[in-house]
């Protein structure tokens, strides 16, 4: 029996250390998140004006045009759950906050980061924004949570070659070029429309209950919100389902019409935004970007 014990542990020991090993090494690779967290543990008592939101706030929003002080702390695929848990954080620390913005776009109230394809990002908000969010063991760990070629791969990258991980700006900024605009805005539209349309509103309630949360939370410390649904180029609208988008905007006028704190302006089909505008079908590049800012700042920057 202790030879066969034995043996296991031969066996075993090595696979344990390699992946404590993996843990550690992907651990301290800079980040987005990290970067994000550490920007709002250090300034969030400045920020006057603070975003949230997915990767339409993430690409579309530049503060660098914001004169208030202002951060970008959305980030690909944040759902609003965690715009909240954002927020929430750092709910001490608001002392200059005067106005929070948020994007709603066609999927927002539909959706929940836990049950989609970009389930894995989870981790990320356990790991490094010390969240308890989830009771699934791999949302806390970079060697579970993601294939063991994508983290050794990342590990060369950073500590073989020395390539930098990080696409923020300084203020949250998702960096794309304006001569990164894609020419397919047709069938990625298409793509992208299906993929933003949903069966059901199973998680309709829950983002509401969660926009009620941000209005509760504006109201006690003397805040304005300011919900907008982003621009998108005419061929992503095209393929936009109805009802969804109907039951989105009905929803988010109502709450305009309800609180005085709130603002909702809806840029979808603002003809402000031109093809050169866009990176891809539903997100901004530079150019784009810069012109929503302004547009926002013209709502906030006070």
């Amino acid at each position: 029996m202790n030879r066969f014990l034995k043996k296991i542990c031969f066996f075993i020991l090595p696979v344990l250390m390699v992946g404590i090993l993996v843990e550690i090494l992907t651990r301290n690779i800079p980040n987005d998140y990290l970067y994000k967290r550490e920007y709002l543990d250090k300034h969030a008592a400045d920020i006057e004006i603070l975003f949230l939101g997915s990767s339409h706030a993430y690409r579309d929003v530049n503060p660098v045009y914001i004169n208030a002080n202002s951060f970008n702390a959305s980030y690909v695929s944040q759902s609003l759950y965690y715009d909240y848990r954002i927020l929430e954080r750092y709910s001490e620390n608001w002392s200059h906050l005067k106005y929070i913005a948020i994007p709603v776009s066609y999927f927002s109230l539909f959706y929940s980061l836990e049950d989609s394809p970009e389930s894995w990002r989870v981790k990320n908000y356990s790991i490094y924004y010390s969240m308890w969010t989830t009771y699934r063991i791999e949302d806390y760990s970079e060697l579970l949570s993601n294939r063991l070629d994508i983290n050794l791969g990342r590990i060369s990258d950073y500590y073989l070659i020395g390539q930098s991980p990080i696409t923020t700006s300084e203020l949250g900024w998702g960096r794309k070029d304006a001569s990164d605009i894609n020419s397919d805005l047709t069938e990625k539209a298409r793509t992208a429309a299906q993929r933003h349309t949903v069966e059901d509103d199973l998680y309709f309630d829950m983002n509401v209950e969660v926009l009620h949360s941000f209005i509760s939370f504006a109201d006690e410390h003397n805040v304005q919100i300011v919900f907008y649904t982003p621009p998108a180029f005419e061929t992503y609208v095209e393929n936009l389902n109805e009802e969804q988008l109907m039951k989105t905007i009905f929803t988010m006028q109502a709450l305009d019409d309800r609180y005085s704190n709130v603002r909702y302006i809806n840029f979808l089909t603002s003809d402000l935004f031109e093809r050169g505008d866009y990176f891809d079908a539903d997100h901004l590049n530079e150019n784009g970007a810069k012109k929503l800012t302004l547009e926002l700042a013209k709502l906030v920057d006070n």
